[in-house]
């Protein structure tokens, strides 16, 4: 099963996770985003010594997603981590849904993993959570 992919969608680029939890594919959306920013990717030799909390909360699953992906790339460019998994839960309550957990990751380094596209942000553009045959899938399109 594919767990993650890139797609193109006009001048900018769709990310898409796939997943049999809600979080597994918030998490897999995190490695097709990573493919985007950085060249080099070696999955095996990854440390993932970085660990970040997060807790989002929303009324929609779609802006849920959106706001996840915008967190991680403000890391990605304030702090300079580099996240590709999210460990934690998605659950709704009061009517909205809450994201928490932490994110894992580690420091980029351009000598080890180069210079990719510059995502921008994820938008709302084909923005999408949706639950198809037991399998989460989350995608939206990001600008570069």
């Amino acid at each position: 099963m594919t767990k993650f992919e890139t797609f193109e969608h006009g001048a900018d680029i769709g990310i898409r996770g796939y997943g049999e939890t809600l979080s597994e594919a918030f998490s897999n959306i995190l490695k097709a985003l990573a493919t985007l920013l950085v060249e080099n990717l070696n999955w095996k030799d990854l440390s993932l010594n970085k660990k970040y909390p997060i807790e989002i909360e929303s009324e929609f699953l779609d802006e849920l997603l959106v706001v996840f992906i915008n967190k991680v790339l403000s890391l990605f460019y304030l702090e300079k981590i580099l996240f590709f998994e999210f460990k934690g839960e998605i659950k709704e309550k009061n009517e909205k849904y809450i994201l928490k957990g932490e994110l894992l990751g580690e420091i980029y380094l351009h000598e080890k993993f180069g210079y990719g596209v510059e995502v921008k942000g994820a938008t709302f553009t084909m923005a999408e959570v949706k639950k198809e045959n037991n399998l989460w899938i989350v995608q939206c399109v990001v600008d570069v």
